[in-house]
């Protein structure tokens, strides 16, 4: 596999700066409330690093390449899970529907990916790729209505959300809207399509990690007490609405 000076770059940029933040997490202790998503970048700075050793064997780096992806695109849910109990950790209620919404998600992913790749025509290569693709997409669009709902949570009620979990969403978030952009974009028009893909995808994945660094790696800005005490209240009413509704 033959590289450019600027797609190694885009390649390798990124597994330098998540090291960077992985270290600032460590060093604040961050990995206690974050325990998945510091799993996440110790996984992606392992992932890269395998497959940039493996660049030059095709067969093992393609197969590695995408049984990591479907690992990492699971992984990515559990982050987003975990963003939602670090936002609803004290309303049992809000963290009850975050479970909910997280099950039906991993059911309906685990779901579509078989019938995909079942059904797919071709030998178990064209059908490992059909399904992993198909679960990428489906990941990615279940993790941007996810993420829209918290996002949407968090303006509606005023939610004083957590520096750090705010700074891991919006880079998922940025990184999720491209992606599902671009693969919908590859699956329409195929081979012709994977240069721009990879680049687009490249790019893209530099500014998630670069956002994730702008939040881990600047100072903390204390949020406004009153909005804080405001947001609480409406919290604990949605909250015992939920565990009201619940019970029934």
């Amino acid at each position: 596999m033959h590289l450019t000076i600027l797609q190694l770059a885009l390649w390798l940029s990124p597994t330098i700066v998540e090291s960077v933040i992985v270290m600032a997490m460590l060093y604040r202790k961050l990995w206690r409330s974050l325990p998945i998503f510091l799993s996440y970048l110790v996984f992606t700075i392992s992932r890269t690093c395998f497959l940039f050793l493996e660049r030059s064997n095709t067969v093992e780096y393609f197969y590695a390449y995408w049984v990591t992806e479907a690992l990492g695109s699971f992984i990515v849910l559990c982050v987003i899970k975990e963003m939602f109990d670090n936002a609803f950790h004290k309303h049992l209620g809000l963290r009850q529907l975050g479970n909910v919404l997280f099950g039906w998600s991993i059911a309906v992913l685990v779901v579509v990916a078989v019938v995909i790749a079942w059904t797919s025509p071709g030998g178990d290569t064209t059908r490992l790729m059909a399904g992993i693709l198909t679960v990428k997409r489906t990941v990615t669009f279940v993790e941007a209505g996810l993420l829209g709902f918290l996002f949407l949570f968090a303006v509606t009620m005023g939610l004083g959300w957590q520096h750090y979990a705010t700074g891991v969403c919006l880079g998922f978030g940025i990184y999720g809207a491209v992606e599902l952009t671009a693969i919908t974009a590859r699956a329409i028009y195929g081979e012709p399509a994977t240069g721009i893909f990879n680049w687009v995808i490249m790019t893209v994945n530099n500014c998630c990690v670069f956002t994730w660094a702008a939040y881990f790696l600047m100072p903390v800005h204390e949020p406004n007490q009153q909005l804080s005490i405001n947001a609480e209240t409406r919290l604990e009413e949605w909250n015992e609405a939920l565990l009201q509704l619940m019970k029934r």
